[in-house]
C-alpha cells in the first residue's frame, strides 16, 4: 500500500468559487520517513486575492504560466496508478474538495480528525502545533504555509499515528465522530462536558450542532443514564 501525503494551497476556502495555486505530495515510507516533496504551482484560472497571498505568499507571477490542476494531477497520478494507494491530508475534506479527480480514487486518512481521537489532550489540532506537541524538532530549510512544508509535517504526524494504530483503523477514525472533552461555545465554554448540567445536555441535543458536538452530547447523556440505572 502506497500512502501519498498531499496538500493544496488555494485562492480561498470554497472550491466552487476558488482554485488551487500550489499542490504537493510526498510518499510515506512506513515509519522510516518520506520521499522529498513533489511540488508544482497551478494556474487557478482566477485572481488569487490579497488575503490568500498573505497566507501562503504565492502571487500572480508565480502561477501565470503554470499548468492547470488537471494537467498536474494527471501527470502525477495517471489512470491505474492508484489501485493500491491511499491519500492522507490534514483536514482532508478541504484538500479532497479541491481535488475531485482524486476524491474517490483511493481511501483517505484525515490526520486532523485522527488526532482528535488519538491525542485528545493536545492544546491545538493545527498541523504545526501537533508537530511540536508530539515532540518533533523544527525542520531545516523549509518554510511554513507552503504545500511542500505542510506535507512534511503531516507525514511525520501520520507516521506516528501508524505506529499506534493500523491503516484501516485510521481510515475509519477519519470519518468517525469525536467525543469532545470541553465545551467550545456558550455559557459553559471551556468546561468539561462531563461536568455540565444534564438540562444543558438536553438543550444541546435539540440544537443543530456539528456531528462531533451531537455525538459528545448523546454519549454523555447515555453515560449518565447508565450510571443512574
Amino acid at each position: 500500500m502506497k500512502i501519498f501525503v498531499i496538500d493544496v494551497e488555494t485562492t480561498g476556502l470554497d472550491p466552487k468559487e476558488h482554485g488551487v495555486v500550489e499542490i504537493a505530495f510526498r510518499e510515506l515510507f512506513g515509519f522510516n520517513g518520506c520521499s522529498p516533496a513533489t511540488v508544482a504551482f497551478v494556474n487557478p484560472g482566477r485572481p488569487i486575492g490579497f488575503e490568500a497571498m498573505g497566507v501562503h505568499h504565492i502571487i500572480e507571477t508565480d502561477v501565470s504560466g503554470a499548468p492547470s490542476l488537471d494537467e498536474v494531477v494527471s501527470a502525477w497520478f495517471p489512470p491505474g496508478s492508484l489501485t493500491h494507494a491511499a491519500f492522507a491530508a490534514h483536514n482532508a475534506p478541504f484538500d479532497r474538495s479541491f481535488l475531485p479527480m482524486l476524491a474517490d480514487q483511493a481511501a483517505w486518512i484525515d490526520t486532523y480528525r485522527c488526532a482528535r481521537h488519538l491525542f485528545p489532550d493536545a492544546p491545538s489540532f493545527a498541523n504545526c502545533s501537533l508537530f511540536y506537541f508530539l515532540g518533533f524538532e523544527r525542520p531545516i530549510g523549509v518554510t511554513p504555509h507552503e504545500a511542500g512544508f505542510d506535507t512534511f509535517v503531516t507525514a511525520q504526524i501520520l507516521a506516528k499515528m501508524l505506529a499506534m494504530r493500523g491503516f484501516d483503523e485510521l481510515v475509519e477514525l477519519s470519518t468517525k465522530p469525536v467525543v469532545l472533552k470541553k465545551v467550545g461555545f456558550g455559557k459553559h465554554f471551556g468546561q468539561l462536558w462531563t461536568n455540565v448540567p444534564f438540562d444543558y445536555l438536553q438543550w444541546a441535543a435539540r440544537q443543530d450542532f456539528d456531528a462531533d458536538v451531537k455525538f459528545t452530547v448523546n454519549t454523555e447523556m447515555e453515560r449518565r443514564r447508565e450510571t443512574r440505572s
